[in-house]
């Protein structure tokens, strides 16, 4: 499967997850297709990453049909299509866990009001689906913990878009997250090499400029004056 096909295939199975699936339990995109949902087509991504409202593993396995096989995993459910073998990670508790780290985010009701939709689409493939997207300043939230380099990139383009509130981003990093994460990944992006090397590791076509570099530099020391 080439790249144009698999994220063809993966966009088809996310918007049949969450509009159908999963109509009636309340679910939210993460990861890649969160980060184009905000930022355009900037990187490639096939992965299905989506949370429910917590406490709903047992609601959200039974919601599947024939062809999906599901099983219980430590952060809820996983399912893999039968047909096209892609799989979809579904966090249903009350926390995501992040390995990288050994840490664990919240995950607050809150971000489960007022679900909207964006129109998303892929770096290779221009066909355009409508999800419901995880929160803005939550997302920012859930990438400022990891330390793994598709993370980082994340959150970098994140801090440049037009939707990031400093407040908004503080507020959610001090009540659902580890600080001391954030600050670590605050060290690596003020390495020029480690930051202007992020985009030569993914499939992306987008990068980063110095006055970009800066900016985030400095933002980032605004918000460690202040957590």
């Amino acid at each position: 499967m080439n790249y144009e096909e698999a994220e063809k295939q993966s966009l088809i199975l996310t918007e049949n997850l969450c509009n159908n699936i999963l109509k009636n339990i309340p679910n939210l995109v993460i990861g890649g297709w969160a980060i184009t949902a905000y930022c355009g087509n900037i990187r490639f991504t096939a992965d299905i990453d989506v949370i429910t409202l917590p406490l709903t593993t047992m609601p959200v396995k039974k919601a599947f049909n024939k062809d999906w096989i599901t099983r219980k995993v430590f952060y809820g459910v996983q399912a893999e299509n039968k047909k096209l073998g892609i799989q979809a990670h579904i966090n249903t508790i009350a926390y995501i866990p992040d390995r990288s780290t050994k840490t664990r985010i919240m995950v607050p009701n809150e971000i489960f009001n007022n679900i909207k939709k964006e129109k998303v689409r892929g770096l290779y493939y221009k066909g355009f689906i409508e999800i419901p997207v995880c929160p803005f300043s939550y997302l920012l939230t859930l990438k400022a913990i990891p330390n793994r380099i598709k993370d980082d990139f994340d959150f970098a383009l994140l801090m440049l878009n037009e939707n990031y509130n400093r407040n908004e981003f503080i507020n959610y990093l001090t009540k659902y997250a580890i600080k001391k994460h954030f600050i670590e990944k605050c060290k690596r992006l003020s390495n020029r090499a480690y930051f202007f090397s992020l985009s030569k590791t993914l499939i992306t076509n987008y990068n980063f400029n110095i006055m970009q570099f800066n900016a985030i530099n400095k933002e980032l020391e605004k918000i460690k004056e202040l957590i």
